[in-house]
């Protein structure tokens, strides 16, 4: 690999250059691209004059997330005037634009407690079914705090989950980390399905409404971790007929010294008021056929 050294002068006047390009111009406006959609300088760079809420890790000022392990990054903006968030969908280097092909994006933030789905608003260049911008409204982000949750999609068959934690000094959650409370609890016997032995739970000892649930899967074939899984969580009422929170997308974490293989990061906001809940798995195996499994929690 080559390297190329910079003097200080040179690397200051790049980061002013930097600087300057990334503020932009609030006078140059891109059109609209479709019905309803703002523009993009509204959603590049929000101001906290106006409404915006920003912390300047991403390229558009906002909060990055992780997919599917550094191969694409999501950046959180939202415009609290507007009530409207903008997710980005960026390269592996966190700054390029990734269009990808995908419906819509799940946004799910803790508190408030939110779900909404951001439909692709693609930006100029972008056609063919592929966007790397995705927006939508919900009442509950008028309200100016900094946001917790998770975004999460669909992109050709493979689901993706990332959670973001907005700072208010700029720094953004990026990754995943377990508190002292959040080590993984198995709920019952080990179900079996296609030759397969799955365990099903969450991280968390005490379950608390008001917050949310991380639900965990582990899948093994023949005592060996199944990685090519596509596994789904949701929150439903104990009875199992209404739905609390809407069904987003796990991802796969390979064993580590603290913790066995499984699929994690698709968190849930467990209604303020209950006392009892159902996790509703949908696991698909590669090359089987999809099952259905509802696990009763108890909240606190």
């Amino acid at each position: 690999m080559k390297t190329s050294q910079l003097t200080f002068s040179t690397v200051a006047a790049l980061l002013s250059v930097s600087l300057m390009v990334g503020c932009g111009d609030k006078t140059a406006v891109e059109p609209a691209q479709q019905s309803g959609a703002s523009s993009e300088s509204d959603h590049g760079h929000p101001h906290e004059d106006e409404g915006g809420h920003g912390h300047g890790a991403g390229p558009h000022d906002g909060t990055l997330a992780d997919w599917g392990g550094g191969k694409y990054h999501v950046e959180f903006t939202v415009d609290h005037d507007k009530k409207e968030a903008t997710v980005y969908v960026l390269g592996s280097d966190e700054k390029t634009p990734e269009p990808i092909t995908a419906e819509k994006l799940l946004l799910t933030i803790n508190q408030p407690q939110l779900q909404t789905d951001l439909l692709p608003v693609p930006l100029d260049g972008e056609s063919g079914g592929l966007s790397s911008r995705f927006v939508g409204t919900h009442d509950g982000l008028a309200t100016v705090m900094e946001y917790e949750g998770i975004i999460s999609a669909e992109v050709d068959g493979t689901p993706y989950a990332g959670n973001f934690k907005e700072e208010a000094h700029g720094h953004s959650g990026h990754g995943h980390s377990h508190g002292e409370d959040d080590a993984l609890v198995w709920e019952g016997e080990p179900e079996e399905h296609a030759g397969l032995t799955i365990q099903l739970g969450h991280h968390g000892k005490h379950l608390h409404a008001g917050e949310e649930v991380e639900p965990a899967v582990s899948i093994e074939r023949d005592g060996k971790p199944v990685s090519d899984a596509k596994v789904f969580n949701a929150l439903f009422s104990a009875d199992g007929k209404t739905e609390l929170a809407k069904e987003v997308a796990t991802v796969y974490e390979p064993t580590t010294e603290e913790e066995p293989a499984h699929y994690a990061q698709g968190a849930l906001s467990i209604p303020k008021g209950v006392t009892n809940v159902v996790i509703r798995f949908r696991v698909v195996p590669a090359g089987a056929e999809a099952v259905t499994f509802d696990v009763p929690i108890s909240v606190e």
